[in-house]
Parts: structure tokens; sequence; C-alpha cells
């Protein structure tokens, strides 16, 4: 074999193992997933602190991944695309139909494990009750969304009206800031938001003050955080570890500080902790 040929298949071979080699780095890597709960854009501003965090805590690079919407985060697990998930809670029971995510924790909002669903309108609408939202335009969230669409729907029939006939128009705005701004706007009449959306969107500067509450739900279980099945126990031990001692340390404390979502911890959690989120779903035919 010449010199030449020597070299040219030293190069193609080098070059094969150098393309061989970086999937399996980007493999090392453990992807985050996150229902896009704050829109895409503040969903990776409030939790890419998170992520550098888990990297340095855990010694192995943790990459945020914000879905495109409720229900992407489930397939980007089932496909393997995605480790660890951070879901809204319908958006978890729908994941855990599939039997391919685990539960490892919940997260804490100012030091709370529940929530509620809000119904709100502008204070000058004239609607009052519930009863008054019948021909009016009315925004949700998404179809998998606890607060912005299971809890509410559950709650309009119980009083006896059906999203699906009552209202002359109905929208899935894709995120609790984009309802109150389309409520604000006048672009619909009423929305269904969660109870920290509000305070989120005051901080940045929406005139939430126009806003009353024409119901509220029952407390709801915060984000669920779950792994995929398959995963190594250890990795998920370690995953959970640290996201349970986040409070307890002072970077984590910093990822803390810095939360507008109000983020103060992580805490263990059971998947029974969704069975009333399962019974608000059958109540509201899904």
């Amino acid at each position: 074999m010449t010199t030449m040929r020597a070299r040219a298949l030293l190069a193609a071979v080098a070059a094969m193992a150098a393309a061989l080699a970086g999937p399996r780095a980007a493999a090392s890597d453990l992807k985050f997933g996150f229902t896009p709960v704050l829109g895409q854009e503040k969903t990776r501003a409030e939790f890419g602190p998170l992520m550098a965090y888990l990297s340095s805590a855990m010694g192995r690079r943790v990459v945020l991944y914000v879905a495109w919407d409720y229900g992407d985060l489930r397939t980007q697990m089932e496909a393997g695309a995605v480790d660890i998930g951070s879901y809204s809670p319908f958006a978890y029971v729908d994941a855990a139909r599939g039997g391919k995510v685990r539960i490892i924790a919940q997260s804490l909002i100012e030091g709370s494990g529940t929530y509620k669903g809000l119904i709100v309108a502008r204070k000058d609408s004239g609607l009052k009750a519930l009863a008054d939202l019948a021909g009016r335009r009315f925004a949700f969230v998404d179809p998998k969304s606890a607060s912005g669409y299971v809890y509410p729907r559950a709650m309009l029939l119980e009083s006896g009206i059906r999203p699906d006939k009552a209202f002359s128009e109905v929208v899935f705005a894709g995120d609790h800031g984009r309802v109150i701004a389309a409520v604000l706007d006048r672009r619909v009449d009423a929305g269904a938001v969660y109870d920290g959306a509000v305070r989120i969107a005051k901080a940045s500067g929406l005139k939430t003050e126009d806003l009353a509450v024409l119901a509220s739900t029952e407390p709801i279980p915060h984000d669920a955080i779950a792994v995929r099945a398959d995963i190594d126990p250890g990795l998920a031990a370690q995953v959970q570890s640290a996201l349970v001692g986040m409070s307890g340390t002072p970077d984590g404390r910093r990822v803390i500080a810095g939360s507008t979502k109000g983020l103060t911890g992580f805490a263990v959690a059971a998947d029974s902790l969704y069975e009333p989120v399962r019974r608000t779903a059958l109540a509201a035919g899904l």
C-alpha cells in the first residue's frame, strides 16, 4: 500500500470515528423537557438556570427542551429523545397512561404543592358569574392543561355549561399569559388560567387589576417531574436527589431566588398524588 493510500485510509477511519463519537457524546447529555406553561421564550428563561444547577450537581450536562405544546413532551419522552419531563398535571396523567414515564418528584411553588385554576374576565365586561358566559368568546390554554382546560371544563359542565355548544367561539391560546392578554385586549370575553399566571402577568406589566375572577377550581397538584420508565434507576435517583436537595444548596437557592414562576423547590412524589386530576378529567369527559 502506498503512503498516499495509507494516509487516505487513515483519514477515512478517523472521519468515521469522529462521526460515531459525536452521537455518543451527545447521548451522554440528559435532556430535560418542560411543557410550555409560560410560553417558549419565558420557559427557556425560567428554567435555563435550573439546567445549569443540575449539570453542576450531577457532574453531567443537562440540557433544556421546551415542548411545542403540552402533548409534545409525552411524544418526545416515549421516543427516547427526552429523558426527564416536567409535566403540567393533566399532561402527566395523559403521559402516564402510556406506561413509559415514572414520576419522581413534583414542583413546589411559593412553598405549596397545590394551586388553583381561575376563570377570569375583564371587570368592565358585565360578566359576574359562570351563567353569564353563554354566547361569549372563551379562551383555554391547551387541551392537556389542567388549570387551563380540564378543571375549568369540569366546573363549567357542573354548572350546566357545555363549552363546545355554549360559547360563540372557543380558542386555545397555547399558554396562560396569552389567555390573560386575550382577555385584557377584549379578543375574548373570558378565559381559564392558573392563579400564579396573574401574578406573573402583573410583573410583566399587564394591567391585571382590570381582571375579575368569576370562579376558581379545587386545589390542583403542581407539576409532576417524571423520567423515562427505562432510565437507569441509579440515574433516576440521582436526578431526584439533586432536585429535592436543591433548596439546601447555595447554587440551588440562587436558582430559586431568580424564579419568576415562584419556584421554591421540589418534593418526592408518587403517582397517587395525581388521582384527583384523573377524577376531574373523568368528570370533564376526558
